[in-house]
């Protein structure tokens, strides 16, 4: 399980860096308190619309209000193990709020493990609080602090993977217009010599944006069907976009601010 923990662990990072506050401008017809509506399609030479997306971060930043999904499995190389982080996040540009849930799910010999539990991070303007259960913890940063903090995750951002593009079609998806792409991760098992049995992402862009709506990867890499399995799915999605959303601290939050407080 080392191998999946340290893949967990870095892709904790890339999210955490994608739904950081970044200073990305708001597209007029995503303006705060309104209906997304849809933009001329823009097409290549041939009739191809544009496929490249902007970054997971810039994505989102030029959205008032959003809650997204991440959803990532990871199995092998032993089948009977494998782990699910599933990253849920709800933002507000208005109230300068976000708060993201966590959740983790392992299998270990094909039992449950013992060790799972879900987080919350909350961040309202210069306060923030995590915790899980009855566990949790208060920080009142200074204005510069987290300017500082902010500027730091700004100078992070990534794109998944979307290698050669192949068109689908014009398509809504949460009530966004979007351009539907498929592709296949290029290179998969050649260094390793492994066998591909799985290779399919799909992503969808916003028609006004080319920001990602949704995006799908499944992969698998076999070297024997019973012992050596590599298998990994991963699922982004944006809802609610520009939505009205109110996020306030729970009470657990309070409590440990007057905690902070009395100490």
């Amino acid at each position: 399980m080392k191998n999946r923990t340290v893949i967990s662990l870095f892709m904790l990072v890339l999210i955490t860096l994608a739904c950081s506050q970044l200073p990305f401008g708001l597209p007029a017809s995503q303006a705060p308190g309104g209906t997304p509506q849809p933009a001329p399609i823009i097409q290549l030479p041939g009739g191809t619309p544009p496929s490249e997306p902007v970054s997971i971060s810039e994505g989102l930043a030029s959205l008032n209000s959003y809650r997204s999904i991440i959803s990532i499995t990871t199995s092998g190389p032993d089948p009977r193990n494998s782990t699910t982080l599933v990253f849920e996040t709800r933002r507000s540009k208005d109230q300068d709020a976000q708060v993201t849930h966590i959740t983790s799910k392992s299998i270990e010999n094909g039992q449950p493990s013992e060790g799972d539990n879900d987080s919350e991070i909350y961040r309202i303007g210069n306060d923030q609080c995590s915790g899980s259960g009855e566990d949790w913890s208060y920080e009142k940063m200074a204005p510069n602090e987290a300017e500082m903090k902010d500027m730091i995750l700004s100078n992070f951002s990534f794109t998944p993977a979307t290698d050669n593009p192949v068109f689908v079609a014009v398509e809504m998806v949460n009530g966004i217009s979007t351009n539907h792409f498929s592709f296949k991760v290029k290179g998969l098992g050649v260094k390793s010599g492994a066998n591909v049995t799985m290779n399919q992402g799909d992503y969808w862009l916003a028609v006004d944006g080319q920001y990602i709506v949704k995006y799908s990867l499944v992969v698998e890499t076999v070297v024997d069907p019973n012992t050596n399995i590599m298998h990994m799915e991963t699922i982004f999605e944006v809802q609610d976009i520009n939505q009205p959303v109110t996020i306030a601290f729970p009470q657990v939050c309070l409590d440990a601010a007057s905690s902070t407080q009395n100490n």
